[in-house]
């Protein structure tokens, strides 16, 4: 009643407060967000606020997103004004604020928050929150702000994790930002559950040997690029360090924001022999290759429209 008052809704608290017990509505008002027609009354107000209102709404964050598609997507959904804004609090994909130290505010804040969550015990303080927003249906208070939204996708990737999942991230003596840095590269590399656990056993091969991952989507994230799987010459010598073309191992971090089918294939690699794959132009299909002379000849008969 205050508030409505306050905000010129209605003239008089008192009243209005008067008028609802005399009604028998007064333990019948409900939480959530009204609409009242024209003539604005006091017992037109009254009749609203004790129907169901409607609180909460669904939004749906898709496997393999990064930041920049989930800034769009708030954008699109109206839970941000501009997709700027996304950036400004969450951090600037491909960048590492340890070079300018302005760091979001957001993000510092975290710092106080993050004791509750797990998973971000060992990200590397300087990187944005990439690959930490978990992806799933959720719901949401309509009228909640980006860090109440933010924080929900937080705590929903800290779930994803059992003891169990830390124990053998642990044991294979990796952390749990280097697995989900991989899982964000699988995620955008490869489509099926036994790819990615074949890739997954590539790429750590070739991190542990000190070679670089070579891997289109990481150069695609430093770079900005959407929309072909493929990279140029040019998108190849960025010197941005997230382009495993120029520099070996994995990149500072995460570049999209991995579903879970993606992250136990990241820690539950499948062992093969293979150290190299491409995928087909038509199908989709993974080609897998033992030495680089394999690999070329697999480029020469699936990629040679490229």
């Amino acid at each position: 009643a205050e508030r409505l008052e306050v905000s010129g809704v209605i003239r008089n608290s008192w009243i209005f407060r008067k008028y609802l017990v005399w009604k028998g509505m007064d333990k019948k008002i409900n939480i959530g967000t009204f609409k009242v027609d024209k003539p604005v009354t006091v017992a037109r107000i009254a009749e609203v606020l004790a129907e169901p209102g409607v609180t909460e709404r669904t939004i749906t964050i898709i496997p393999g997103w990064d930041l920049r598609d989930l800034a769009d997507y708030f954008a699109t959904e109206r839970l941000i004004g501009k997709a700027d804004f996304f950036t400004e609090v969450v951090g600037v994909p491909a960048h590492e604020y340890s070079l300018t130290r302005q760091l979001p505010s957001f993000i510092q804040e975290l710092d106080i928050y993050s004791p509750k969550i797990r998973v971000m015990a060992d990200k590397p303080w300087f990187l944005s929150l990439e690959g930490y927003l978990a992806p799933d249906t959720y719901r949401i208070y309509k009228n909640a702000g980006i860090e109440d939204t933010i924080k929900k996708l937080l705590e929903q990737r800290d779930r994803q994790f059992t003891d169990k999942m830390y124990a053998d991230i642990s044991a294979a003596g990796r952390s749990v930002h280097e697995m989900l840095t991989m899982a964000s590269i699988l995620e955008r590399e490869v489509r099926s559950p036994g790819d990615k656990a074949k890739v997954a056993d590539i790429f750590w091969r070739r991190h542990d040997a000190g070679m670089g991952l070579q891997a289109d989507s990481t150069v695609h994230y430093a770079v900005g690029k959407k929309g072909d799987v493929f990279t140029t010459a040019e998108d190849r010598d960025s010197l941005n360090s997230w382009n495993t073309y120029k520099y070996p191992k994995l990149p500072p971090g995460p570049i999209s924001n991995p579903g879970i089918e993606s992250i136990m294939a990241a820690i539950y690699s499948e062992k093969n022999d293979y150290w190299y794959f491409l995928t087909t132009l038509d199908t989709g299909e993974v080609k897998y290759a033992r030495t680089l002379a394999e690999q070329n000849a697999n480029a020469a008969k699936f990629l040679k429209n490229r």
